[in-house]
């Protein structure tokens, strides 16, 4: 029996993407940022990139010769006209911690035991990470420590039910989290949780696993939304708007399920880290990293 017609965007998005990251070498991007003077900062397993405001001209690199050998989720953040930039290589699990002035001079380094998984620092310079869970963990974590002094990472907040993956500073008294059931599987149960970054108690938890409205579906990038709420794009593709409290709101984009890995948002659009296998305007299938743009209106790629 024939197979209907695919309705995701198999092709390569020459035409709708705002930069081509694999000439670049930015190889599978996870993050990205904007810094004070609007260029584009992207973390990847082919390295740390400077584009200029429009993502066609490389300002600063500092690639990674052996971009296969670099474990997932390197982050990027822009703080006080500082560069925040951690990656992991796989098979080392130690986790490289680095903060950069705006041409890239590297003005911090340590390392990290782990590697990690999710990152956020608040505005006064809070920074809190998780980590992936090694196996055989039956606790888990998010740590803590200062921008000025990012030394000493502490236990902030523990669970032995579920694990911390993404971050996302909110606002004044709230950090949220997602949290997935271990083992982490197409059956775990998730949900998002938000935290008091001051004692990190858990204010309440909200959503679940699904890919219904208001569900979520192993999340990717969450990131801070207007004046009271927050976005989540997860492997649905979707991005969804929640306000503080947690209550769902609105369907704000859709891009095709699994291409984005991370995005910020910029003038009411979100700008997104996307690497995925599509067609090429000769018909063959190849993998391709790019930064593409979607308004934050109810926009989609394809049909719903």
């Amino acid at each position: 029996m024939t197979e209907p017609p695919s309705k995701t965007s198999n092709h390569q998005r020459l035409k709708e993407m705002m930069s081509h990251l694999t000439p670049k070498g930015a190889l599978i991007p996870y993050n990205l940022c904007f810094d004070s003077a609007g260029c584009i900062w992207v973390a990847s397993k082919g390295g740390l990139f400077k584009l200029d405001s429009e993502g066609k001209e490389i300002l600063f690199e500092k690639k990674n010769m052996f971009p296969k050998k670099m474990a997932a989720y390197c982050h990027v953040l822009c703080h006080k006209d500082r560069i925040i930039f951690i990656q992991t290589e796989d098979k080392a699990d130690l986790t490289e911690f680095r903060i950069l002035d705006l041409d890239g001079n590297v003005e911090h380094e340590s390392f990290i035991d782990g590697k990690i998984q999710g990152f956020a620092v608040a505005s006064n310079g809070d920074m809190f990470l998780t980590k992936q869970p090694p196996k055989g963990a039956d606790e888990f974590f998010i740590y803590k420590t200062e921008f000025d002094l990012p030394l000493g990472w502490e236990e902030f907040v523990s669970s032995d039910d579920y694990c911390f993956q993404s971050l996302c500073f909110v606002g004044p008294g709230t950090l949220v989290a997602a949290t997935c059931s271990i083992p982490s599987n197409i059956y775990s149960k998730q949900s998002l949780v938000v935290i008091d970054p001051e004692s990190g108690n858990i204010k309440h938890r909200f959503s679940c696993q699904g890919k219904d409205s208001g569900q979520i579906y192993f999340p990717r990038s969450i990131q801070p939304y207007r004046e009271d709420g927050l976005l989540v794009l997860d492997k649905t593709g979707r991005i969804q708007h929640f306000d503080r409290e947690g209550k769902f709101l609105e369907e704000a984009a859709r891009i095709d399920a699994y291409i984005g890995n991370g995005f910020v948002v910029r003038n009411d659009e979100a700008v997104i880290a996307c690497s995925g296998i599509v067609m090429a305007p000769d018909g063959e299938s190849i993998c391709d990293d790019w930064i593409e743009c979607i308004k934050l209106d109810g926009s989609f790629w394809t049909e719903k």
